[in-house]
């Protein structure tokens, strides 16, 4: 859910395994469970390479609990009930900084970093798909997985509400153009101003282009016009706002 995750507990293993947690080379594991029935694999999530999440991806408190973040971790492969949530937040933010749609498969999880890809087998029916994990929670009981109502439909656990699964993270293989893609992840837009003023919008976007050799882009929005500069890459972004704050463009800010 729309809050941002330490180790919960289910055993005295999983607290044993769940200690290392805090390393960058995290292994979680559980002796598997065979499904009631024949596995069914369902349609989900294509796993992609993605750069971590801008936010999302520091540890947490929840109603004074810790909650840490497993950022470097290389293996999750455990058994434990899942749920599901839906209508009370479509359409509000995830954790990190997305539109959750209810529809789209996808899940919550307390600590594995954002975004995190994971094959969900519910072990009652044999369904089982991939989810991609924006989000944190949940924050009730032992549950280890939050699922998306889209998701949770395909595996068949809508009207129970829990099921008993097991979870594995997947590695997505890097890319050979993985550098590129982090660095356009990684690249700011700068807006300027917001005005009702069209002529004013292209006076100051010549007078910027003029000044700082970027040329704005004038964006028109339900009847306002505001100014953009970028993408641009990280340090120079971050370079150029600085630089607009200190000469007239107090509001200036990044977008993304």
């Amino acid at each position: 859910m729309v809050i941002n995750p330490y180790c919960l507990v289910y055993s005295f293993l999983a607290l044993t395994l769940l200690a290392a947690c805090s390393s960058q080379q995290n292994t979680t594991s559980s002796p598997p469970v065979t499904p009631q029935k024949p596995l069914i694999d369902v349609n989900g999530a294509i796993p992609r390479f993605e750069p971590p999440s801008r936010i999302g991806n520091t540890d947490y408190n929840v109603m004074g609990q810790q909650y840490k973040v497993w950022n470097g971790i290389q293996q999750y492969n455990i058994d434990g009930t899942a749920s599901w949530y839906g209508p009370g937040f479509h359409g509000k933010y995830t954790s990190n900084g997305e539109l959750y749609n209810q529809e789209d498969i996808s899940a919550a999880h307390k600590n594995l970093p954002l975004p995190s890809y994971l094959r969900v087998t519910n072990l009652d029916n044999g369904r089982r798909l991939i989810v991609r994990v924006n989000d944190r929670g949940p924050f009730h009981g032992d549950r280890i997985l939050d699922l998306s109502h889209g998701a949770a439909s395909r595996l068949g656990i809508i009207g129970a509400g829990t099921a008993h699964v097991h979870v594995e993270l997947l590695h997505p293989a890097r890319p050979a153009n993985a550098d590129e893609i982090i660095a356009k992840h990684e690249s700011r837009t700068i807006q300027l101003l917001a005005t009702n003023n069209l002529s004013k919008a292209k006076q100051v976007a010549s007078d910027v282009e003029r000044r700082y050799g970027v040329p704005p882009r004038v964006v028109a929005m339900n009847s306002m016009y505001k100014l953009h500069l970028g993408p641009l890459e990280k340090p120079q972004a971050e370079r150029l706002l600085s630089k607009l704050r200190g000469s007239g463009f107090g509001n200036a800010f990044f977008l993304n």
